[in-house]
């Protein structure tokens, strides 16, 4: 009987795109086995607010895109995931905050 292993897969951030790299792939078990790497405490990816600068406590640089006040340049009816959406009681241009929440619910 011949048995298949599932093909690790590795997907490196986890900011939008590595997010949705691997909600795809684990809707595909047991083909896949996915596992994601990600440098920071946490994800979100470039929409993780911090305004320190420096090195962090492992002595990577700290670097962040955005600012206290960022709101989106696209609405979020364009910038939304085809199987998520935003919550519809936010508006249009949302926040940074709001973009790294809907990132975390996803």
């Amino acid at each position: 009987q011949l048995t298949m292993s599932a093909i690790r897969v590795a997907v490196i951030g986890a900011g939008a795109a590595g997010l949705c790299a691997v909600r795809h792939l684990t809707k595909r078990r047991p083909l896949f086995s996915v596992k994601a790497f990600e440098q920071g405490p946490g994800v979100g990816g470039t929409w993780v607010f911090n305004e320190q600068t420096g090195t962090d406590q492992y002595g990577l640089p700290i670097h962040s895109s955005m600012y206290r006040n960022l709101k989106t340049n696209l609405p979020k009816e364009v910038m939304s995931f085809p199987d998520y959406d935003y919550d519809d009681k936010l508006p249009s241009f949302v926040s940074h905050s709001d973009v790294l929440d809907y990132l975390k619910d996803y």
